[in-house]
């Protein structure tokens, strides 16, 4: 066993991959151009027109599950963290790095609210405000906790345990549950459009940089017979069902 867990770090020097890299460099600076904007102009009229357009469709249903986002990002979040990690590690004990690594990215999320402090959209401004937190606008932490969410169990755990043609069905679920959180946080009035955008970006950002560092990643992502042929091939002549037995 110890043979295996060795051979699921990367035992090889520091990898990056590039494009991730070039995606988190063109997140980030979509970030910076999008908060100059958004500190020079804290109230944009496209922002309003979107949040109204939103609003103006009947969510039925979907109200329920905009609750649950709300509970998720809010009242419970520390709760949903603790579940969604707790979850992750008990299953892939080797993602912790990913793990920690995915977890910081509530500093963005701390530094920028206190950096831009953008008013919460108004009843006047949009069609309705059924929640009003008292923190900055800028950024959207719902969305940025429910991309961390949705990356971390995708990486963690489809991506090591699932066959790859799942991987494309799960990305899809991925987009659909952004999207219904990106369009929750509209409808109930407590985030303007470029907010989320700006959640989106953050996510996006941080979570490409993290994985596109071979020495966090790595260990997270390979999938136990995966690990079990590296550590064969690393001891020529041990067979890896041998290998993994011990």
């Amino acid at each position: 066993m110890a043979r295996m867990l060795r051979a699921a770090v990367p035992s090889g020097p520091l990898r990056v991959d590039r494009r991730l890299l070039l995606v988190s460099l063109l997140a980030s600076v979509s970030l910076v151009v999008l908060t100059v904007i958004v500190y020079t102009h804290p109230y944009l009229s496209v922002d309003a027109s979107i949040e109204r357009a939103v609003q103006g469709v009947p969510a039925g249903p979907l109200l329920y599950v905009f609750a649950f986002y709300t509970a998720i990002g809010g009242p419970f979040a520390i709760v949903a963290e603790v579940v969604v990690f707790g979850i992750v590690l008990l299953l892939n004990r080797q993602a912790w790095r990913l793990v920690i690594a995915a977890a910081l990215i509530s500093g963005w999320y701390l530094l920028l609210s206190h950096v831009v402090l953008r008013p919460r959209p108004a009843v006047g401004e949009v069609l309705r405000v059924t929640e009003h937190p008292g923190a900055s606008s800028y950024p959207s932490g719902h969305t940025i906790l429910f991309m961390t969410y949705c990356v971390v169990l995708m990486l963690c755990l489809v991506y090591r345990f699932l066959p790859r043609s799942a991987r494309p069905v799960g990305w899809g679920v991925v987009v659909v549950l952004m999207a219904v959180g990106a369009i929750s946080r509209m409808y109930s009035g407590a985030h303007w459009p470029t907010d989320v955008l700006a959640g989106l970006l953050i996510g996006v950002g941080w979570l490409s940089l993290v994985v596109s560092i071979n020495w966090i990643s790595e260990p997270a992502l390979h999938s136990p017979v995966n690990q079990r042929r590296a550590a064969s091939a690393a001891q020529p002549g041990v067979p890896a069902d041998q290998l993994a037995g011990t």
